[in-house]
């Protein structure tokens, strides 16, 4: 049971990475920020819906727990946003690393709201993981805006709302399929009628285009259900500590998808991110 719930985790952290280098690839191309962002939830929306009819007393289970699935979905309005408009007012490395910290946020409310019991050599991971973030990041300071910075924190929050609650769900015995469904079909209702009113939402765009869209789209879809997935197999502190692997993977992609350099201290960071959770995925295995 552990093992495939690290193995969802990893694979949720790899998908989740690989979607800031596509999806810059496709903004390259022409793409729009708007277009992105519909077809995120629009095409996960299309890819989890023949899984609807399968679903028992779903209706009557988002009645009983509305408030548990409206929570949820407004945890990742508010990590999308966040992310995506932070960037506009700080670099992109501060904003990542600012939302990086989500994982320890998660780690803190586990010990001190849930009374988790959690080894000391996992803590310890934790932070040594974050440092090596710090490093596979090299946040730059040059331009500090309190509001990239605020924006940035309501990301991160948003990402630890989604593990905890997605946490309580699992312990009243909600299943990831019917989350995965609310959270998609209620965001891309939200966000097309935020963009058609206060934005410009344009779909007169090439073939090309919305294919190179439809690959960030589908990584965050199965990204997404990855870690619902994970969390009641393994909790929402080691889920959110594999998690770490986003923001080295999405460096890597960078690297190789859009022939970015890579700096000796950001291999060495790489390196340091995955040993720990290898040491941490051996440690909490045996234990």
């Amino acid at each position: 049971m552990f093992i495939f719930g690290v193995i969802f985790a990893l694979v949720a952290g790899i998908l989740f990475g690989l979607i800031g280098p596509t999806t810059k690839i496709a903004y390259n191309a022409g793409a729009s920020v708007g277009l992105a962002i519909f077809l995120r939830y629009a095409v996960a929306s299309i890819i989890i819906l023949p899984f609807v009819p399968y679903q028992k007393n779903l209706i009557s289970n988002y009645k009983k727990n509305f408030r548990y699935f409206l929570s949820i979905a407004v945890g990742s309005i508010f990590l999308t946003l966040g992310l995506l408009t932070s960037v506009i007012f700080i670099e992109v490395s501060l904003t990542i690393l600012i939302f990086c910290l989500y994982p320890i946020y998660v780690l803190l409310y586990s010990i001190i709201i849930d009374k988790e019991k959690i080894l000391l050599t996992v803590k310890i991971l934790f932070f040594i993981t974050f440092l090596g973030i710090v490093m596979v990041l090299g946040p730059s300071f040059k331009v500090i805006n309190i509001v990239g910075i605020l924006l940035a924190i309501v990301a991160s929050l948003g990402a630890t709302s989604m593990i905890i609650i997605n946490q309580n769900m699992s312990l009243k015995n909600i299943s990831p399929i019917p989350i995965n469904i609310f959270i998609n079909i209620f965001n891309t209702i939200f966000f097309f009628i935020i963009l058609k009113i206060f934005f410009s939402l344009s779909f007169s765009f090439s073939i090309n285009i919305y294919l190179l869209i439809l690959i960030p789209s589908i990584c965050y879809s199965f990204a997404l259900l990855s870690q619902l997935i994970a969390i009641p197999k393994i909790g929402q502190s080691y889920t959110a500590l594999f998690l770490y692997l986003e923001p080295v993977v999405g460096v890597l992609g960078a690297v190789f998808l859009l022939k970015e350099n890579l700096e000796t201290y950001q291999i060495t960071g790489a390196c340091i991110v995955i040993v720990s959770l290898l040491l941490a995925s051996y440690i909490s295995s045996k234990n």
